[in-house]
């Protein structure tokens, strides 16, 4: 395509730097030049946040919002609060995508870019979809970069990166319309040590979840690696049926530095724990396609497969002990 006039990108995100949010000098001029030499033609719309350095950026579209701030989600187990961004990144999302007026959207972090438009060819390549959990209109092109498909050494479900998302705007508003999440006030009820055996869930898992119970509300989690009422097949059927899941290298996407080098979720532990995208087709295979055993077979999964092997079910062992010792402390914690 040489013209996609029919897509505008929302940017969302602090500008450069913001507060406690420190990031890659130049990395938001960077995203936005993307933008324009990869889609030429889109409508850009800033959504960020007031008193940043707009100076030397490039966008049709500049949408304020008031900071919400950063929400305490649970305490530390010294009792202190674990604050997040997730309030900042739902209200910078939802409002740039209140003013997206054509038919398809994209939602960029302002500290990553892209580089180059595979994702749009993607979104159309897989067709066929089944009636079960068949939730958006359209498929949903999504990256691999925390999506993970195991966590701590186990499976995991609905565990979708928060990072990049393109597809019908009504698909990504209905995703990201999402009320702001309340502070915890509990330092013992709601204390990270305070489920038995799992972890709170992680805020990707928090973000995708919150958007699935707007069409079913019995999906939901207990913790993180809560696998209860067949938690992992319906989380599979739902990516097969309304997502493409692909690498950033296989969408167009680039990473900020953070996310590169000797960053966790860039070494091959990190890596081999996501979804890959063969995965997902064999998940679309099986599930939409109704080909059940003809999977795609081939050298990479052998390499993943050896991967997780080494990498991904021994670390089974450290949660299980880490689980252990946080067991003990919610003992303590019930006997003040």
């Amino acid at each position: 395509m040489s013209d996609f006039s029919d897509i505008s990108v929302v940017v969302q995100g602090p500008v450069q730097s913001f507060q406690d949010r420190e990031q890659e000098p130049g990395i938001t001029q960077k995203c936005l030049e993307s933008v324009r030499q990869h889609l030429p033609g889109s409508k850009i719309i800033l959504s960020t946040w007031p008193n940043q350095d707009l100076e030397g950026l490039d966008y049709d579209e500049l949408v304020i919002s008031e900071d919400p701030g950063p929400n305490i989600r649970y305490f530390k187990r010294d009792g202190t609060p674990q604050r997040f961004n997730n309030n900042r990144q739902i209200v910078s999302s939802r409002e740039g995508l209140k003013h997206v007026s054509t038919r398809y959207a994209v939602k960029l972090r302002s500290d990553n870019f892209l580089t180059g438009s595979q994702f749009v060819d993607l979104q159309k390549k897989f067709p066929i979809r089944s009636q079960q959990y068949k939730f958006f209109d359209e498929r949903v092109v999504v990256s691999n970069v925390f999506t993970r498909k195991y966590a701590k050494g186990y499976p995991v479900a609905f565990h979708l990166s928060d990072f990049f998302y393109f597809g019908l705007t009504s698909d990504l508003r209905m995703i990201w319309d999402l009320d702001l999440y309340p502070d915890a006030q509990d330092p013992i009820s709601e204390n990270e040590a305070s489920l038995r055996n799992d972890f709170p869930i992680d805020c990707t898992q928090m973000f995708w979840l919150s958007a699935l119970q707007k069409f079913d509300p019995d999906i939901g989690l207990i913790g993180l690696l809560d696998r209860s009422g067949d938690a992992i097949n319906r989380s599979r059927s739902i990516y097969a049926n309304n997502l493409v899941i692909a690498a950033p290298e296989e969408l167009g996407l680039g990473l900020c530095q953070k996310f590169l080098g000797s960053a966790r979720i860039s070494r091959t532990k990190g890596q081999c724990a996501q979804w890959q995208h063969i995965e997902w087709i064999n998940a679309y295979r099986e599930l939409c396609e109704n080909k059940k055993g003809s999977f795609l077979a081939s050298s990479e999964l052998l390499a993943l497969f050896l991967q997780r092997l080494i990498y991904v079910y021994p670390t089974r062992i450290e949660t299980r002990l880490k689980l252990r010792k946080w067991n003990r402390a919610i003992d303590k914690l019930r006997q003040r």
